[in-house]
């Protein structure tokens, strides 16, 4: 949080809600004995997706200082993030692995987890298409991704050919 020059009376802050909390189970009105959270905030907690989109952003910000990527424009293209949706970009697969161990070893550090069951690779071929590499699962570390033909980002229907004719006809 100092990283991002966040007050320090707001950290402190924060650290008290994290910090030695106790909770206690009600059943009708009978109440259990109190207990020490050793988890971080309660479930629905409002500070838990502001210290979400903060760890969240410190992997971000790791992955782009990797030199690879797309050229888009003046910028280079590595990562593009909404929310805790996350698209690694690359040219080629040994890029995507680069990121990939990037992001998963940042993330980890930080308690963050990659959802194998909600991830998914595609490759799109901006030429020859019609020479497609046809892998079906890519396996990086102890994770194993299956692949998608098109899938939505954003509202948007991105393909492997690069046709849009998919997102007219939604």
């Amino acid at each position: 949080m100092e990283e991002f020059k966040i007050l320090k009376i707001l950290i402190n802050m924060c650290r008290t809600c994290v910090q030695k909390t106790r909770s206690a189970v009600r059943i009708e009105v009978k109440l259990s004995f109190f207990f020490e959270n050793n988890t971080g905030l309660k479930q629905g907690d409002s500070l838990s997706p502001i210290l979400f989109n903060l760890a969240l952003q410190k992997v971000i910000q790791s992955i782009k200082m990797v030199p690879n990527g797309i050229k888009f424009g003046k910028e280079q293209l590595n990562v593009s993030a909404y929310a805790d949706d996350i698209v690694l970009i690359g040219k080629n697969e040994i890029e995507i692995r680069q990121f990939f161990v990037e992001i998963e070893n940042i993330a980890r550090k930080l308690g963050l987890h990659i959802n194998q069951g909600k991830t998914k690779h595609m490759i799109v071929e901006w030429k020859n298409s019609s020479k497609l590499n046809k892998i079906g699962q890519l396996t990086i570390k102890n994770y194993t991704f299956e692949r998608d033909e098109n899938f939505k980002y954003l509202g948007v229907i991105l393909n492997e050919n690069n046709k849009h004719q998919t997102d007219l006809q939604e």
